[in-house]
């Protein structure tokens, strides 16, 4: 990387750092260039993003919230635009789409969106926005969500908020059930958080 102040070669330096995040302290560790000719220090799009993933994972595992990717396979699961999420879930004319872009929910918006990856919980959802919709607009919501095949059901066991997952198996027309402990994170098919 070439210092924006000289030109001249600058070190990328990695240090352990503590920041507040919505009134929290988180540690992580910082990354930025500092100027080989004027030892001035500077961060890049890149290393800025670098720093915040590492805050905003921490802060997604501590409360229950799951990761953009996650986020944006829950609406697809339904067929649904963001825009229309949004509408349902009664959070802003766009921010489901927000939220698949990065941007981090508070606590409980991120808790609720988690539970909607359960059908059923959806279906309530969409039943209490009934009247926000056009009649033709509502029917075709629900029929897209009645069409979706049931995936697991939430629960809650020794303070944690688990989801358990359903698989037919092909040999055995016996429903497989399987339970996971891991945290919500960009390769996590199963998730359990606790309560906070």
């Amino acid at each position: 990387m070439n210092s924006p102040f000289t030109g001249g070669h600058a070190t990328l330096v990695e240090e352990k750092a503590t920041t507040t995040y919505r009134g929290e302290e988180f540690d992580y560790t910082r990354r930025y260039y500092r100027c080989d000719d004027t030892g001035i220090a500077f961060t890049d799009d890149e290393t800025d993003a670098w720093s915040l993933e590492q805050i905003y994972s921490q802060y997604r595992e501590k409360y229950g919230i799951p990761a953009p990717e996650e986020i944006k396979a829950i609406r697809e699961q339904y067929g649904l635009s963001a825009t229309t999420m949004s509408k349902i879930l009664g959070i802003g004319d766009n921010q489901y789409g927000l939220y698949e872009n990065g941007e981090m929910p508070t606590k409980n918006i991120g808790r609720m969106i988690a539970t909607i990856k359960d059908k059923n919980i959806f279906s309530m959802y969409v039943e209490m926005a009934k009247n926000q919709f056009k009649e033709k607009d509502y029917n075709r919501i629900r029929e897209k969500v009645e069409n979706v095949k049931e995936q697991g059901s939430y629960y809650i066991e020794n303070n944690q908020y688990s989801y358990q997952w359903l698989f037919d198996l092909p040999i055995q027309p016996a429903v497989y059930k399987e339970t996971s402990t891991a945290r919500w994170s960009k390769s996590t098919t199963n998730q359990t958080f606790a309560f906070v």
